[in-house]
């Protein structure tokens, strides 16, 4: 049994509680938050044990196997050192890291201690994702792809009242992009590899964090076309375009609900899912873990380096700076 400890009680926190319950060999058995009273709510909430306010005090405990980090971009870098230099399991939430020095650290750190880390990218292991890729041949050769995924942000309000949320932040690592672009980003690395240009034009604010854009991936053969936002919505679709015909999926590349074939007449080739996305990703990492299945977990890794390399070309494409680029 992976025994887990969450940091950050926010609802990227709820959803992993929530999905980790139907996760045979997984258990959450602490929450650590730097407000007390959010810690022992969160437990009472998802039937917690365990409750910590010192991070550092969660990372000594050996009741502990693993930790997920469900905090502000920014923060992932030295809250994932900590765990693995404590050799915990490390699960991070998206978008992985701000930049590729980082990763580079933290790499070296999971080699030292032997301690795997993996990305809650939700992506990679939606059975509508396998089904798509299954299906590729059948309306090939790919021609054109466009995906959408706009998504009023909760916290725009707040931006238009003269606050700088943690989602708009160059301190926090913020925007469009990272937020909800690297979704799309993961699933055309994982179908098609790395393209061969990458430019992104945004929406910006003062300190350069995207509000959405508008991202384009050069393929030899085909463009790619992926549209996000956090100030306006919409109903998002993929569409991957080939010679002898079309794939529809909807709503967006984390959460596939629907596929549809047309070569000619359409048809549902949708699979149902059994759990939300977080579970599927969850369910994998264990099977991972508990088989020591080396292969699929360099082949992960190599996965995140090159979504990262993407987004980083994409940020300097338009412009776009972190804080923690200059550390």
């Amino acid at each position: 049994m992976i025994k887990v400890g969450i940091v950050g009680t926010g609802m990227i926190s709820e959803l992993f509680a929530e999905g980790a319950k139907f996760v045979e060999g997984m258990e959450v058995v602490a929450i650590q938050s730097r407000d007390e009273m959010k810690a022992k709510e969160f437990a009472k909430k998802h039937k917690v044990e365990l409750t910590f306010t010192d991070y550092e005090g969660m990372l000594k405990d050996v009741r502990i196997d693993a930790v997920y980090i469900g905090l502000p971009n920014s923060l992932h870098f030295e809250y994932a050192c900590k765990a693995l230099s404590a050799k915990k399991i490390t699960i991070l939430e998206k978008p992985f890291l701000s930049n590729l020095k980082e990763l580079d650290a933290l790499i070296d750190i999971s080699e030292e201690t032997r301690t795997m880390v993996f990305e809650m990218n939700r992506v990679l292991c939606l059975p509508n994702t396998h089904v798509i890729r299954d299906h590729l041949e059948d309306i090939a050769p790919v021609r054109m792809i466009t995906m959408n995924f706009s998504q009023y942000s909760r916290k725009y309000n707040d931006l238009l009242a003269g606050k700088t949320p943690n989602v708009f932040s160059d301190e926090f690592s913020g925007g469009a992009l990272v937020d909800l672009g690297v979704y799309g980003v993961h699933l055309m690395v994982d179908l098609f590899g790395m393209p061969n240009n990458i430019t992104y034009i945004a929406s910006q604010l003062p300190n350069s964090i995207d509000i959405s854009g508008n991202l384009t991936l050069t393929y030899d053969g085909f463009l790619a076309s992926l549209v996000q936002s956090k100030n306006s919505r919409c109903d998002n679709r993929i569409t991957i375009q080939g010679e002898k015909g079309t794939i529809y999926a909807s709503p967006t590349a984390s959460r596939i609900d629907t596929v549809i074939l047309d070569v000619g007449e359409k048809k549902d080739i949708t699979v149902t899912h059994e759990y939300e996305s977080m579970t599927y990703t969850l369910k994998e990492i264990v099977r991972v873990i508990n088989e020591k299945d080396e292969e699929t977990y360099r082949k992960q890794l190599k996965q995140i380096r090159n979504v990262l390399e993407v987004l980083c070309a994409a940020r300097q494409s338009a412009g776009i700076k972190f804080t923690a680029d200059q550390k």
